[in-house]
């Protein structure tokens, strides 16, 4: 895993697609830890702070254009097929009822984390494919992500963007206030890194880091709030695993198929249970397994002949106008998203 115009980071590859496998996983009942899927978001997104956070801290206004243009290809055409599988999948089974198309209306704009998992607990019956899909609010998250770091990155550099200390108390603030908080511990991370360069490879900060995990473990496991605790064992995690090397052709695929992974494996979910309905077999393990199974063949193929050809190829396809066009639209989506969400609720 390779930030732009940065060193490659093999061990992110890895990272990432056992993050993915852990969702899959957890979202199948697979595993006895209730929190196991959010965890590995949550460590997404201190990755994803760290990560977007250091190229923005290398782009200039003149070239947030490319990184908007970047971060769509990237997110948008694996998002959008997922998305319009699982509507399709829900007009066949679904009764289309207004909770529905307003669920639909939120993944389509990236605002479902803020209006459509709200009601989840009184909701999902009645949400596509009765709550599949509700893993999308990460993404959402993501992608407002996207459109606010910049501002304070790149807009404000000069002011608070790139300062540690502002960086740092909002992290801190947030931690106690929302569910996100480990990308802004990311991010703090990547600025500290600009004024002291390779400072979490140093023996002082590994040991520290080993530390804050090891007391943010205890603190899970006693059950001490949990959205205040994961950030400082998340971002250790990063950071000890964010060492240079060579690139694995074996690692490469692993993290390439982490994303589709991550949008698809309520496919592998859904066809195995199609499958095994007719014998009354839905909860055993046979169906699991093949459920895992199919999930990672269309994670595969996924990344293969989609992920690894927009990777290859969107720089050949960029140009300053589709810059412009891909800023203004990413703006746009989540901002008509926002007002739609807000006149109904």
């Amino acid at each position: 895993m390779m930030s732009d115009d940065a060193e490659y980071l093999p061990l992110f590859d890895w990272l990432r697609g056992i993050l993915a496998v852990v969702v899959m996983l957890s979202h199948d009942g697979l595993l006895w830890w209730a929190d196991a899927a959010n965890f590995a978001v949550q460590v997404f997104f201190a990755l994803s702070g760290w990560l977007i956070g250091g190229i923005l801290l290398r782009t200039s206004r003149a070239g947030l254009p490319r990184f908007f243009y970047n971060r769509s290809v990237r997110i948008w055409v694996p998002y959008y097929l997922a998305f319009v599988a699982l509507v399709g999948a829900g007009l066949l089974r679904d009764e289309i009822t207004t909770e529905w198309s307003q669920a639909v209306v939120y993944k389509l704009t990236f605002v479902y984390n803020l209006f459509g998992m709200t009601r989840i607990e009184e909701m999902a019956d009645l949400y596509p494919l009765a709550g599949t899909g509700n893993h999308f609010w990460s993404v959402n998250a993501e992608e407002q992500f996207y459109l606010i770091a910049p501002l304070f990155i790149v807009v404000l550099a000069a002011t608070v963007g790139r300062r540690i200390a502002f960086w740092a108390a909002l992290a801190l603030v947030a931690a106690f206030t929302i569910e996100y908080s480990a990308i802004l511990f990311g991010v703090t991370a990547a600025v500290a890194a600009v004024k002291y360069p390779g400072w979490h490879r140093t023996r002082v900060a590994q040991v520290v880091l080993v530390i804050v995990a090891l007391a943010a473990t205890a603190g899970l496991i006693a059950d001490t709030h949990y959205n205040a605790t994961v950030p400082f064992l998340a971002l250790p995690i990063v950071l000890l695993l964010a060492r240079p090397g060579p690139q694995s052709a074996v690692g490469a695929v692993v993290g390439g198929m982490s994303y589709p992974l991550y949008l698809n494996h309520w496919m592998g979910v859904f066809i195995a249970n199609e499958l095994f309905q007719p014998f009354d077999l839905v909860d055993s393990p046979p169906r699991k397994v093949l459920a895992s199974l199919i999930s990672l063949t269309i994670a595969l193929l996924h990344y293969r002949f989609i992920d690894r050809v927009l990777r290859e190829h969107r720089s050949q396809w960029y140009t300053a106008r589709r810059g412009t066009i891909t800023t203004a639209a990413a703006y746009s989506i989540v901002g008509a998203g926002l007002v739609i969400g807000l006149s109904w609720n």
